[in-house]
């Protein structure tokens, strides 16, 4: 596991939760949509619907030719989802100055768009449709939002199964080749059906845990706007009606962690998100100049989440159990530490009555980079830098990695700003 709310590129603009949260505005070609006033049937309309949304607050435009909605039957031909997308995305990609995005499960709708100016794929089947769509991003060095897509265990809780079906999605981008920081994730509000759970249950809850996908290191994406899940909870049939549920869950969702939100309603939504931003709880994030990246977590995760963290960077899970319920003051995720010096500064925590969690490779020490998670009071904390401020280790040195010195400057840091 690499670092936590790691800068990303959607097509050029700069998102995660150290930027302010994007507007994705859609726009919407397939008749078959379950929100007909969202349809455009012409590259007029389209041009006039997307000039529209950019000059209302709109950092993206999402254009889409096929629905996808999983409760309908919506399925075209590739060839007609590739001649409905074609005129669009060329005239919006010549006269937009924001970012094309291109809403398809198809490899070859895909490339089509990104031949005429498309800058992100959103594959709403998160790479798990068409095999030749991880060829298509990476050779094209497209951005790319991957949906969680799959099978759900109805006995495992909703955001657990959401999160192993988006790592699964990360992991084939990665291995294909395809740039981390060119990733956001989308847990699919709305296209879980068959869960256990009644749908509009699976999708509140996901809103409610939305925290609990940061730790996958990427910044998510939520599309609410209009959905079933909203008419079912207010009693609202015609999605005509749901505006103002859309912008209520879309501003929940952000206080949760979210950091692009895609909508029909571009004016509506962006007052909600910036009220929402503005309350929820701010990021503390350092990147020292030695290439340490340091992130306090208090105000982020709950103990829970802790865990949830623990296990991503392959802490035993029982053994992260134990260490979250001590009960702990201060919450500090480092990245970019030697392993051998990691070893020591566990050992040095451990001394001192606070704790710390490393991965389980870390045990075979090394120089390559890798993380820690510290855990304690600021007085454990202040002790550790002490300790760190005397220690200079030599071998470190020589390879001018970051030092016992470095660490120590960069946590003080940390505590300094979480102080402020």
């Amino acid at each position: 596991m690499n670092q936590i709310f790691a800068d990303t590129e959607l097509g050029g603009v700069k998102v995660g939760l150290k930027h302010p949260v994007r507007i994705m505005g859609v726009i919407n070609l397939s008749p078959e949509s379950f929100y007909k006033r969202s349809v455009v049937t012409s590259v007029k309309k389209a041009y006039d619907v997307a000039t529209n949304m950019v000059e209302s607050g709109a950092d993206l435009i999402d254009i889409g030719g096929m629905s996808t909605a999983p409760y309908k039957d919506t399925y075209i031909p590739v060839e007609e989802e590739i001649r409905r997308i074609k005129p669009v995305v060329k005239e919006l990609a010549k006269s937009l100055e924001v970012p094309i995005s291109i809403d398809t499960r198809r490899s070859a709708v895909a490339e089509a768009a990104l031949n005429l100016g498309a800058r992100i794929v959103n594959d709403t089947s998160g790479l798990k449709n068409d095999d030749k769509m991880v060829d298509v991003v990476r050779d094209s060095d497209a951005s790319l939002i991957v949906m969680a897509y799959g099978e759900v265990d109805p006995n495992i809780e909703p955001i657990t199964n959401i999160r192993r079906l988006l790592k699964n999605s990360l992991e084939k981008a990665l291995s294909n080749g395809i740039r981390e920081n060119k990733i956001v994730i989308d847990p699919g509000i709305g296209f879980f059906r068959d869960t256990g759970l009644k749908w509009y249950e699976w999708d509140a809850n996901i809103i409610r845990n939305l925290r609990r996908l940061l730790i996958l290191g990427r910044p998510i994406l939520i599309g609410v706007s209009r959905k079933s899940f909203i008419g079912e909870i207010l009693n609202l049939k015609d999605p005509e009606e749901r505006l103002i549920g859309s912008v209520a869950a879309e501003a929940i969702a952000v206080y949760n962690g979210a950091s692009i939100i895609r909508t029909h309603n571009v004016t509506e939504s962006i007052q909600a998100v910036r009220l929402a931003e503005y309350i929820r709880p701010k990021i503390r994030h350092l990147v020292h100049d030695s290439g340490l990246v340091l992130t306090d977590l208090d105000t982020i995760f709950s103990d829970d989440e802790l865990v949830d963290l623990m296990e991503m960077m392959n802490v035993d899970r029982r053994g992260a159990e134990i260490m979250s319920s001590k009960g702990v003051f201060k919450v500090v995720y480092i990245y970019g530490v030697p392993k051998i010096l990691a070893l020591i500064i566990k050992q040095e925590m451990l001394a001192i009555g606070g704790e710390a969690a490393t991965p389980s490779d870390t045990l075979f020490s090394g120089f390559e980079p890798t993380s820690i998670l510290l855990m304690g009071t600021k007085k454990h904390l202040n002790i550790l830098i002490n300790k760190m401020r005397s220690m200079d280790l030599k071998s470190i040195k020589e390879r001018s990695l970051p030092n016992a010195s470095d660490l120590a400057e960069a946590l003080g840091k940390i505590i300094e700003l979480s102080s402020n």
